[in-house]
């Protein structure tokens, strides 16, 4: 049977330029290529991709809603700084609205589910082994989106991206340390699915409880005098 070609992946042609745009500058804050702190110029980014001013001034908008860029009248555009605060509500935000998922997905899920989800953990246990960093953290996307999917709750993921954008960053700053917890998360991503296939929605709420918290590992890294530079002096 010939794939669907709504099944088939984009091909970065075909990705609006506002959505390629905002991607590509977000990649820069997230990987911390633009330091906190930077100021930005619409001109000088627009030219440097290669597009007119409006795409990325509607990406600075969208940028500033999600906390990593301030727009301050009169003075301009700046990566937003790393603080505490905003880390803490990500953590907070995203682990609500994935226990949510995970439990609606323990009710819905079917065997092909299991099997598909049981796959993607395979495949970052070899990316592990391998030490690919990359594409054990796709994967990790994969993963999670592959239980909003089960669940029929896309907007779900939409949210998180939006609310994770901080925490992002200090996941960045922590694996520069060479500090990573993948064999840990596999075994998260486990429990996880051993929940699901028991149909037990408290166990695989409880077990995405457990994943994503992450409060006293990210303030012990922001606390890092390393990370200090890079924190407003808010942060606690």
């Amino acid at each position: 049977m010939s794939k669907n070609v709504s099944d088939a992946p984009l091909r970065p042609s075909d990705i609006p330029v506002s959505q390629r745009v905002y991607e590509q500058i977000r990649e820069s804050i997230i990987s911390l290529e633009w330091k906190p702190g930077t100021k930005l110029s619409e001109k000088d980014v627009a030219s440097e991709i290669g597009v007119s001013k409006t795409p990325v001034r509607e990406a600075f908008i969208r940028l500033s809603e999600e906390g990593l860029i301030e727009i301050r009248p009169k003075s301009g555009s700046y990566v937003s700084e790393i603080s505490f605060e905003k880390v803490y509500e990500g953590l907070m935000l995203r682990r609500a609205i994935e226990m949510a998922v995970a439990a609606e997905a323990a009710n819905r899920r079917t065997t092909l589910d299991l099997v598909n989800l049981q796959q993607l953990v395979e495949r970052q246990v070899e990316a592990a082994s391998a030490r690919d960093g990359v594409a054990f953290f796709e994967l990790d996307r994969d993963f999670h989106q592959a239980l909003a999917n089960i669940a029929a709750m896309p907007s779900a993921i939409r949210l998180v991206h939006m609310v994770r954008g901080a925490v992002s960053r200090v996941q960045r700053l922590r694996i520069s340390r060479g500090e990573n917890r993948h064999m840990q998360v596999i075994e998260e991503h486990r429990a996880i699915v051993a929940a699901m296939e028991s149909r037990d929605a408290s166990a695989a709420s409880a077990a995405m409880d457990a994943h994503l918290n992450c409060v006293e590992m990210f303030a012990k890294i922001i606390r890092s005098p390393e990370v200090q530079e890079h924190v407003t002096p808010k942060a606690s």
